[in-house]
């Protein structure tokens, strides 16, 4: 295997691997690059995108040998003791070529507690970040989204798009903010260790896993701002996809929890595309003469339909905004448990209503009749089809197979949606400070008809821009996510009665 070229922005948390080095038996003894792949496993180990869809967390065989080298992950596991990988009933270490799932990784519990012991004081000294090769990070990176993107093939071609402005890496956040969430989410497990929690009568209490998990996230986002690089930021990389979306890598603020987000950028401005795959969806199916009639009357009346589904099946707002965005994306109309819509919706049995429910199949049926009518009015070229961000996809895939509709339609959506959001971004590249798929954050308000003419301008869409002050009222903070899917690794075998207490902390 051709030796893989390190990635210079990495960004590994120099006080972490000091902080193994001191505690963690056996690890100063491996090859620098060794303890620097193990930091950046152990730190990514609980997050949400590395969830397993059994338990633990996934790390692909070809990432573990470009991390580690050919066949050199497991000894380096079994020296240190880093995982437990789940076994099936004859003894072997449990994976699926067929169902596409990597093997399970479950930290053990001395590693678990050592992240933790870690993270609750980690916040307080200033780190170095550090390449994969153990190089200090000095310098901010000039731009934040990567000029290379990566193809299907593993080939490095440009990016497209994002030339004429500056993105800016560095997003600050409000530090003060995040640690009085942190002591209120203190506040709520001392709460649940002794069964006294208040506040059910106004919602639903969080699961104490949830809460732990976040006051992690926090802590995470708090020894990474605590940098050497720019103090007070999280520095943020961008890798654009083979649709044109923009991925945030590493720790970053697209990617974290709500809560979390709301109250890092407390005092921001965020702005979001109403409905935007909705109205994409809709507005491209009318360009090849079909009519959504159920989309357009979801479109007229979203607020009341996703009220009424949400009171029906007794689930949040947010839920039902997942599911019918799922909708779009082909959710599996199935009834097995780790299906799409049961997944989202928090069981079969929710599922099974939704199935049956009246607007709900309409719109499927009015999903499935647009892409029907977009696709079939592609130029198909050389068995691929283009974006309007100039992006290809094959119709048919390396094993001969038809690509799904699904991923078709969705890769011509997710195009509009991309440049729709550079357009936004070139009217205000100085204030906009954190992207989103569908959205983004700015320093200062912005006016939002001026940003809809912009992306009219650019896509020929028209798509309406919304906007809200980012306040954390942190009562109010968990009342819509009392509950998240939790990866096993996420769990700490710590009390919360022994956890750090915030000092010295001043609100702004």
């Amino acid at each position: 295997m051709p030796k893989r070229t390190k990635n210079r922005f990495k960004q590994l948390n120099g006080n972490f691997q000091k902080y193994l080095q001191r505690n963690f038996k056996g690890f100063k003894h491996e090859t620098r690059e060794v303890q620097l792949a193990v930091v950046d496993m152990i730190l990514q180990a609980p997050t949400k995108y590395r969830v397993h869809v059994r338990q633990g967390s996934r790390f692909g065989w070809q990432e573990l040998e470009e991390k580690f080298g050919r066949n050199k992950f497991k000894p380096i596991n079994d020296r240190l003791g880093l995982f437990h990988i789940e076994k099936d009933h004859l003894g072997r270490e449990d994976w699926s070529f067929v169902e596409k799932r990597t093997k399970s990784y479950m930290l053990t519990n001395k590693v678990s507690d050592l992240r933790h012991k870690w993270l609750s004081r980690g916040y307080y000294r200033t780190t170095e970040l550090l390449t994969e090769d153990g190089d200090v990070i000095r310098n901010m990176p000039m731009q934040a989204v990567y000029a290379k993107r990566i193809t299907d093939t593993g080939v490095e071609v440009t990016r497209e798009g994002w030339h004429e402005a500056h993105v800016e890496p560095a997003v600050p956040i409000n530090d003060s903010k995040l640690k009085l969430l942190a002591i209120r989410i203190n506040q709520m497990l001392y709460a649940h260790e002794f069964g006294i929690f208040q506040g059910e009568l106004f919602h639903p209490k969080p699961a104490p896993a949830y809460l732990e998990y976040l006051l992690q996230e926090i802590r995470m986002h708090l020894a990474h701002a605590n940098n050497t690089i720019q103090k007070g930021h999280i520095i943020h990389r961008y890798a654009q996809s083979k649709s044109g979306r923009l991925y945030a890598e590493g720790l970053n603020l697209q990617n974290a929890s709500r809560p979390v987000r709301q109250a890092a950028l407390h005092g921001f401005y965020d702005y979001d595309i109403e409905n935007c795959h909705y109205s994409i969806l809709a507005q491209m199916a009318q360009g090849y003469g079909y009519n959504c009639t159920a989309i357009n009357d979801y479109l007229a009346h979203k607020k009341a339909v996703r009220v009424s589904l949400a009171d029906e099946f007794g689930v949040s707002i947010g839920q039902v905004k997942q599911a019918l965005i799922a909708l779009i994306y082909g959710a599996v109309f199935a009834i097995r448990p780790k299906d799409a819509l049961p997944d989202i919706l928090g069981g079969v049995e929710i599922a099974k209503r939704f199935y049956d429910n009246s607007p709900f199949l309409k719109l499927r049926n009015d999903i499935k009749g647009a892409r029907s009518a977009i696709l079939k009015g592609q130029t198909v070229s050389r068995q691929t089809i283009k974006n309007i961000r100039g992006m290809t996809i094959n119709t048919v895939g390396e094993d001969g197979k038809k690509t799904p509709a699904r991923q078709l339609l969705a890769h011509l959506l997710q195009g509009v949606e991309s440049l729709a959001l550079e357009c936004a971004h070139r009217l205000h590249p100085d204030s906009i400070v954190l992207l989103q798929h569908d959205g983004w954050t700015s320093t200062k308000p912005l006016d939002t008809k001026a940003l809809e003419m912009a992306i009219f301008d650019g896509t020929g869409y028209r798509l309406e821009v919304v906007s809200e002050v980012i306040n954390c009222r942190l009562d109010d903070a968990l009342a819509d996510h009392p509950e998240e899917a939790i990866n096993p690794n996420r769990q700490s075998t710590i009390s919360p009665l022994k956890t750090i207490v915030f000092k010295g902390l001043n609100a702004s």
